[in-house]
């Protein structure tokens, strides 16, 4: 049954409450009660109008004074009896004020500012946190059954410019031009008990209005058609919970992935650090190479120098062929190592290393594709759904768990292209940094080659030398071409060390490209553990809406009938407010004005008495000359 009074909810919540006369009928009469109450919601006075179809009328009533109002004529009363005549098909009015009546409301409206209260003459023009306390509940000295069968619509006004941070729990709240309008309802035999709240400056607040009317729901309740509905919703919650546990699978196997993402991405900060180390120990050695290439050129140029007396000597030729022989050692060396950093610092030689542990970079990244365009997908086909019903009041709670669900596809969907992104900008900067790797090792091939071509000159001009005495001038001559070309080779290596140097600095950057990048892994680890933790709670939640809405169907079923009628309220019958003695009654609605509470005018000043003028004065006045 505890379901059932949910559905009754339901449907008040989502049906418009009419506030309407009754179905017309064979009766000819209306009713509208018209009550005045103070700015406190103390009656004032009571006046019904009553409304026929016209003819000849009798109606009853205790009334102090009757009139009619829309027909010309006499309106007769003897005692509670009032009777005239009108043209008949027209409608006719008269109004009639009510002695001693009793309204079915108690009406309660009290004023608190800054926590004190005040009475509505008083709080008029005071500046403050207001607060206004409604209250209307049952009297029991009313007779007739209004109170049980009549809803409560009380409406007050509030003027934006000197009432701000309008705050009122429960009630609807309309812009009416500069005016807030709050409107509360009471259902039939539920009474109301609210507060309004305001900052105020000069408080004011016009006329509050209260309607008490019949409720009828402007609906159609069919059995067979709200049954299949709840159908539809026990079958969509299904759908959401089996929604949700695919979810959960999904981000279980992200976060599985990110894992594996992290690992790997450590291990390529690893491999980049060996290539660090390999480079620097390049880096201590330039300084060997440039200082060994110094001592060549030295010794070419004492040669040179040598050469300017005498013949060249024997030992500074080996000395020369040593330290070339050296220096093409350490440019091979040099070489190797480069060829060495080209192989480690690439995409390829990464996948690899992800490989060995156990991370295949590239059913990664299919994945990764392929669960981009699955939660797409899945985004789009939830989206469809929640069009279909995030219109349809009665499915407001399954639209906003679709929305939930929604948001949180979109927000994995955006941590897995920022993951589809970082593979990819991983391996543009690996191939970047491998073409680099590779201009530098084209370099040092070449260097390697010109020195091992220029180590067998030395070698050859060594051993012509050693085997026979040349002409000093033609020697000196080829010495001093050998000095040039020197020159020019130990500038080039000393650009060569810059450019190891270079290669270095680089290398740092991508170690701190690979630091940035391990840390968004990180971040996206941590997301992804917490969507999955999400998805965790939402598919507990959803598999708890699926297990009660399952239960909707045959808890509902069984006292489906009554509960229609008693939502529906066709079966009551209207009854005179003014006597019993009114059987032809249709309608019967109140309306109920409260005084409005307004700071006093000031009084008016008192006229000045006027001057008394002689008849000289009046004549010289009358041509404006007094």
């Amino acid at each position: 049954m505890k379901n059932s009074n949910k559905i009754i909810s339901g449907i008040l919540a989502l049906s418009v409450v009419s506030y309407c006369t009754a179905p017309v009928s064979a009766a000819k009469k209306e009713e509208v009660i018209y009550i005045m109450t103070g700015a406190d919601g103390g009656v004032n006075s009571v006046y019904a109008v009553n409304s026929f179809d016209g003819g000849e009328i009798t109606d009853y009533g205790e009334y102090s004074e009757v009139k009619l109002l829309t027909a010309d004529g006499t309106i007769n009363q003897n005692g509670d009896e009032i009777t005239f005549t009108s043209p008949e098909g027209e409608k006719v009015y008269y109004q009639g004020t009510l002695t001693d009546t009793e309204i079915p409301w108690n009406i309660s409206i009290r004023y608190f500012l800054d926590g004190q209260e005040y009475s509505a003459a008083e709080i008029a023009g005071k500046s403050g946190a207001l607060e206004i306390r409604v209250k209307i509940d049952k009297n029991e000295n009313s007779p007739g059954d209004f109170y049980e069968n009549y809803a409560v619509q009380a409406s007050f006004t509030l003027d934006t410019d000197i009432c701000k941070n309008i705050r009122a729990e429960g009630a609807t709240v309309a812009n009416v031009g500069s005016d807030k309008q709050i409107t509360y309802t009471a259902l039939p035999d539920s009474g109301l008990e609210r507060s309004l709240y305001a900052d105020v400056t000069d408080f004011e607040m016009a006329a509050g209005s209260i309607n008490g009317v019949r409720m009828s729901l402007g609906i159609d309740l069919d059995d067979e058609d709200l049954e299949e509905k709840i159908g539809d919703l026990i079958d969509g919650a299904a759908e959401l919970d089996d929604g949700a546990k695919e979810l959960y699978d999904g981000t279980s196997e992200l976060n599985d992935g990110t894992s594996e993402l992290t690992d790997g991405i450590s291990e390529l900060r690893d491999g980049i650090s060996t290539a660090q180390g390999g480079l620097n120990e390049l880096t201590d050695k330039s300084s060997e190479l440039t200082d060994g290439s110094g001592e060549v050129l030295d010794a070419l140029k004492k040669i040179q120098e040598s050469l300017s007396g005498i013949s060249a000597s024997t030992d500074q030729l080996e000395k020369l062929v040593t330290a070339s022989a050296q220096i093409k050692t350490g440019i091979n060396e040099l070489y190797q190592g480069i060829s060495a950093l080209r192989s480690s610092v690439n995409y390829d030689a990464y996948k690899a290393a992800m490989a060995e542990n156990g991370l295949n970079m590239d059913t990664l990244k299919a994945n990764t594709d392929k669960s981009i365009k699955e939660i797409s997908e899945q985004i789009s086909e939830l989206k469809k759904q929640l069009n279909k019903i995030k219109n349809v009041p009665q499915y407001t709670e399954q639209a906003a768990e679709l929305q939930s669900q929604i948001e949180q596809l979109e927000s994995t969907l955006t941590l897995l292209k920022g993951s589809s992104a970082a593979m990819n900008g991983t391996e543009a900067y690996l191939n970047q940094a491998s073409q680099a790797a590779a201009q530098l090792e084209s370099g040092a091939k070449e260097l390697s080659e010109k020195y091992a071509e220029f180590d067998t000159a030395i070698n050859n001009m060594s051993n012509s030398l050693a085997g026979l005495l040349l002409n000093m001038s033609e020697l000196k001559s080829g010495i001093d071409e050998l000095v040039t070309e020197y020159e020019k080779l130990d500038d080039g290596i000393t650009d060569y060390t810059n450019g190891v140097g270079e290669l270095k600095d680089g290398l740092a950057e991508i170690s701190d490209g690979a630091k940035s990048l391990a840390e968004g892994a990180d971040e996206l680890e941590r997301g992804a553990k917490e969507l999955m933790d999400g998805a965790a709670e939402m598919s507990d939640g959803t598999a708890e809406l699926r297990s009660e809405t399952a239960k909707i169907d045959s808890t509902f079923s069984d006292d489906l009938s009554g509960m229609l009628d008693s939502v529906t309220n066709d079966s009551y019958t209207v009854k005179s407010f003014i006597s019993d003695k009114n059987t032809d009654v249709s309608a019967v609605q109140f309306v109920i004005k409260t005084d409005a509470v307004e700071i006093p005018e000031p009084p008016e000043p008192e006229p000045e008495p006027e001057e008394k003028l002689t008849f000289w004065q009046k004549l010289l006045r009358l041509f404006g000359l007094y």
